[in-house]
């Protein structure tokens, strides 16, 4: 409903949807070093992540998780608030959207208002602050004021308190003595009874002197109401007067209060006022710290505090100053560039560069490894190189990994610490030319990848020798000019980089490019060749080359910044040069043919053990069938917990079927079933077993050796089910054939090697 006044008002229609909960299915790995807001309720600390919130019990220490896994929305949050009235958690996010958390029943309430306002633009909607007064939630936001009812979960009225009606940032609230204070961004504090009936009327609303900055804090303290300048000045307010009674000369990030002691925090310390602001407890200088905190709150004698790089950290007031680090565990940062994974095992960096292989400003974070479910986080002054962007695992020796650095070069771990970084002093790998010369100290290694052999590949950009490879073994570099697909200058000055290698069966590498497509090298005859697009040439959709993948039929998908292509007999450019990639046909639901993922930009690809195919896009994470013909999933915000549509890498462990996800805003995975073939029959197992009758998913027979004949049989020898499996797994709808359901028994499960020199059978029991 809308409602004009001469003034400008607008009343919020309630419109709220219920999150899904997604942990059957899906698991979540986001970052929890980086603390937005802190609230504390009774004996429990309640954290916001950048997306993600936890709560942290003081007498237990039990920590307990709440994610998009369970429903809330992956935005960034900029503010908290729980009601113990209520019991339930109000979540802001910067977006505008409102998640209302319910603990009894474990349901995220989507409110949806905000965002779809179309008379606030979308830089106005940012949730700034809640304050609960007499079952109203008071949400300070960049266009002013809203109500919200949490009795009846709706929104209420909508207050903008500008001088003339308009739109005014509002940063914090505050109630006393039934009247309203809100801090602004225009530099005063403006103030209304709470019981006006016509608050909606910027009239009603007075304020106080103008502050030479804005007002960003505002609270209750000691019978007084207290505002904090962003010129980090403390003001005392009294009627239509903010009086300065302090200022600090140092940058103010937050204030609470706590057990009617006000808590200050700045970046690298904490201050503790008793009610007559006398300073009790003063926190810095902590030895072997480095402090970025964001925020802090009081809970008897601990003080928790938010820090930006080190999560939530309780230290003991007077006492010991030695941290406590109470955040769950998880990867570094959120923002992931690039993962790796094998069984039980992902490794993730967060370097990056932008669409024209620019890695400028550099990033200079650390490496994480999740390994057996435990998080082994190496930070970067211990990696003490940049821009980290691709990762490979030694297949002989998994404790070995080698990581690319696009701006220092190629850096060796072993067992989680690093051993070399080689570079242009201690390797053949040669430094950027820029105009002609190396320009020093600027070596950037980006696709990196083993072959059967044990051998490293990998391209280096803008350099004659753009190929490489490296014998882990024997520490041995050789070195391969690209001048032959590339002339020179071009390969330094047009073409600005390369993307992922792969190897093929027989040893042929391919890699891709920034302006001329594919790039193919065989050892055998010491050659180059390259496939680029046009219709007249190579056919790709775009020369510029995002990701590439080689599927179990040797078969290379190539994603570009404007679409998707396919290489069915990629070696054939050594021999024809006028090779052409395939676009993937298929038939929309009004059986119009169209070409799959036209003008997409694909991130990354990858093959699951069934020789499926995920593809990472800026519109989720597509789910395609081996040849591309059947869309199986399309994962995006609106039915998966991924916390943005922006996937940026897909990782799949073949072991156990598990799709990692990595995205600007965080990891999730989904629990797959495809896993990769195995050597034996020894480990086939199917699940769920038995099938009981609220059942309606697929049964997975796993343990497969590549292309195992599978039956599926009645107890009197019926065939209800034949399939031949790809990977290491099959899949079964417990219907004969497609068709109809199969009635309760047991169903045997025949499973014979493509040689036929192995045999294996287990039991389904089906319960209708």
């Amino acid at each position: 409903m809308k409602i004009q006044y001469i003034f400008l008002l607008i009343l919020l229609t309630f419109s709220s949807v219920n999150g899904q909960d997604y942990s059957n299915n899906w698991e979540d790995f986001f970052s929890y070093y980086n603390i937005r807001a802190l609230h504390t309720e009774g004996n429990t600390v309640f954290a916001a992540a950048e997306n993600a919130v936890f709560t942290y019990k003081k007498s237990t220490g039990e920590v307990k998780k709440i994610t998009s896994v369970q429903g809330i929305a992956g935005d960034k949050i900029s503010a908290i608030h729980y009601s113990s009235n209520y019991n339930v958690l109000a979540i802001g996010y910067q977006t505008g959207l409102i998640n209302i958390y319910q603990f009894s029943s474990g349901n995220a309430l989507q409110v949806i208002d905000i965002t779809e306002k179309e008379t606030v633009s979308p830089d106005k909607r940012r949730i700034n602050d809640f304050y609960e007064y007499q079952g109203r939630l008071l949400v300070s936001t960049n266009y002013g004021i809203s109500e919200y009812n949490l009795a009846n979960l709706e929104f209420g009225d909508t207050y903008f308190i500008g001088n003339a009606g308009e739109q005014l940032q509002v940063n914090e609230i505050t109630v006393r003595n039934n009247t309203i204070f809100a801090a602004t961004q225009g530099g005063s504090v403006k103030y209304a009874g709470i019981d006006n009936p016509n608050l909606i009327d910027f009239n009603q609303w007075q304020q106080t002197n103008q502050t030479p900055s804005s007002i960003k804090n505002i609270f209750n303290f000691n019978n007084a109401v207290y505002a904090i300048g962003s010129n980090n000045n403390l003001y005392k307010v009294s009627g239509n007067n903010s009086a300065q009674i302090e200022n600090f000369n140092i940058n103010i990030r937050d204030a609470s209060v706590s057990n009617n002691q006000l808590v200050i925090t700045f970046s690298t310390g904490i201050r503790v006022y008793n009610e007559n602001l006398n300073l009790t407890f003063n926190l810095n200088n902590i030895q072997d710290f480095q402090p970025d905190f964001s925020s802090a709150v009081l809970l008897e004698d601990q003080l928790f505090v938010g820090d930006n790089k080190e999560g939530l950290v309780g230290f003991f007031i007077n006492a010991t100053t030695e941290p406590r680090y109470l955040s769950p565990i998880g990867p570094l940062r959120n923002n992931v560039f690039h993962m790796e994974a094998i069984p039980n095992e992902l490794w993730v960096v967060y370097g990056d560069y932008d669409l024209f292989y620019n890695p400028y400003p550099l990033d200079s974070y650390g490496i994480s490894h999740l390994e057996n479910g435990e998080w082994i986080n190496i930070p970067f002054e211990e990696v003490n190189a940049e821009s980290l962007v691709n990762i490979a695992i030694n297949p002989n020796n998994i404790n070995q990994v080698f990581i690319s650095s696009y701006i220092d070069g190629l850096l060796q771990i072993q067992d989680n610490e690093v051993v070399n970084l080689y570079n242009q002093d201690n390797s053949p790998i040669e430094e950027l030319i820029d105009g002609g010369a190396p320009l020093s100290n600027d070596t950037r290694v980006n696709g990196i990848s083993f072959d059967r052999n044990g051998i490293l590949w990998g391209n280096v950009s803008r350099v004659q020798h753009a190929l490489f490879n490296f014998s882990p073994a024997n520490s041995t570099f050789n070195i391969f000019d690209i001048s032959e697909a590339i002339p020179e200058p071009e390969y330094y000055s047009e073409n600005l980089g390369y993307s992922d290698i792969v190897i093929d069966n027989s040893g042929n590498v391919y890699f891709g490019s920034y302006e001329y497509g594919v790039i193919g090298y065989q050892p055998s005859s010491n050659t180059f060749a390259k496939v680029v697009g046009g219709e007249n040439q190579g056919n790709l959709s775009d020369d510029y080359i995002t990701t590439l993948a080689l599927d179990n039929n040797n078969q290379l998908w190539i994603g570009t910044l404007r679409g998707l292509r396919v290489l069915y007999s990629p070696s054939s450019m050594f021999t024809n040069p006028n090779t052409q990639a395939q676009e993937i046909i298929i038939l929309d639901d009004d059986g119009v043919a169209q070409e799959l993922l036209a003008g997409a930009s694909i991130a990354d690809i990858e093959v699951d053990g069934n020789n499926n195919k995920w593809i990472a896009t800026e519109s989720g994470a597509f789910y395609l069938s081996s040849n591309g013909q059947e869309t199986i999933y399309n994962f995006t915000t609106k039915n998966s917990p991924l916390p943005t549509n922006t996937v940026t890498d897909i990782e799949v462990d073949g072991s156990s079927g598990r799709v990692y996800f990595g995205t600007p805003q965080g990891i999730v995975a989904f629990n797959g079933t495809a896993t990769s073939s195995q050597e034996t029959l020894e480990n086939v197992r199917a699940f769920p077993n038995p099938v009981r009758p609220n059942y309606s998913g697929m049964v997975t027979i796993d343990g497969l050796m590549e292309n195992a004949n599978v039956k599926i049989t009645d107890i009197e020898g019926n065939l209800v089910y034949e399939e031949v499996s790809q990977g290491g797994s099959i899949q079964w709808d417990t219907r004969a054939f497609g068709k109809h359901k199969v009635a309760s028994g047991v169903y045997m499960v025949l499973i014979t090697s493509a040689d036929q020199l192995e045999t294996q059978v287990t039991k389904i029991m089906v319960i209708r």
